[in-house]
């Protein structure tokens, strides 16, 4: 009996240890509770997709009391799928960053946490304060206040840099989303993925290829900032999915997910 314990428990151990080495079991602590978006549909979404590829996720709707340093310290990736708005605060106080909060969340991206900048994120804390002057640089830039969409439509996605968050993929199709532009890229950023924003569909349109996928530093820790995404529909291509576990792997510290074959050049 002593000798079976023994067995189960090394092989617990193994388990635990080849886990930890192919890059699973990442803590991932997604904020929301606000967005502008339907946050309530695009979260549980978010959280399967990720769950299902390994990583350990969490949600917290009340950022207002579970930003602190403390509890940060419990994860690898932090992942904004928030955006702060009047109704939000509104509706749901508890969403509400505090002061104490936006110190804590800036700290732990600083000192190493990774980062995660999903869709509307890009435009949180667009304010003239010091600390949206700063989140600005923390996010890596993104939509801001200059940023638009012309109407939804499907598009195409064109690796531009090979990352290994990209390793490996070749262009592929995007289902009906909407295509981000005029986004602020900071200096020093690493643009990993464009789409045409093509002027015959909607005038309002660039006629450029757009940034979809970045990545870049801020202190310690890394940023990846994926502006695809607006809701459950829009997420539904293998691309998109591939490149967001890539890309929290990533910001965590090793990417280990394989390429799925129809994506592979």
């Amino acid at each position: 009996m002593y000798k079976l314990f023994c067995t189960l428990i090394a092989g617990l151990l193994l388990t635990s240890m080849a886990s930890s080495q192919n890059g699973k079991g990442y803590k991932v602590l997604i904020i929301t509770g606000d967005h502008g978006h339907d946050w309530r549909k695009t979260t549980p979404f978010l959280k399967d997709l990720l769950s299902k590829a390994g990583l350990q996720v969490t949600v917290t709707e009340s950022p207002g009391k579970d930003l602190t340093p403390d509890n940060l310290a419990k994860y690898d990736v932090l992942f904004l799928n928030y955006r702060n708005t009047p109704k939000g605060a509104k509706e749901n106080p508890a969403s509400v960053w505090t002061d104490e909060g936006k110190k804590a969340f800036t700290d732990a991206v600083k000192g190493g946490k990774g980062l995660v900048v999903y869709h509307h994120a890009s435009s949180a804390f667009v304010g003239a304060s010091e600390f949206e002057q700063e989140f600005e640089k923390v996010i890596a830039g993104g939509w801001r206040k200059q940023g638009y969409h012309g109407k939804m439509h499907e598009f195409t996605i064109t690796i531009r840099k090979d990352h290994p968050i990209t390793h490996g993929i070749k262009e592929f199709k995007h289902g009906r989303d909407e295509l981000y532009q005029n986004s602020v890229i900071l200096p020093g950023s690493e643009i990993l993925a464009t789409a045409y924003s093509d002027a015959s569909i909607d005038k309002k349109n660039t006629g450029k290829d757009e940034p979809m996928a970045w990545v870049a530093t801020y202190g310690k820790g890394r940023v990846y900032h994926n502006v695809m995404g607006h809701d459950v529909e829009a997420m539904q291509s293998a691309g998109f999915k591939t490149l967001l576990v890539r890309g929290v792997e990533w910001a965590a510290g090793e990417v280990r997910t394989p390429v799925p074959a129809e994506l592979r050049k």
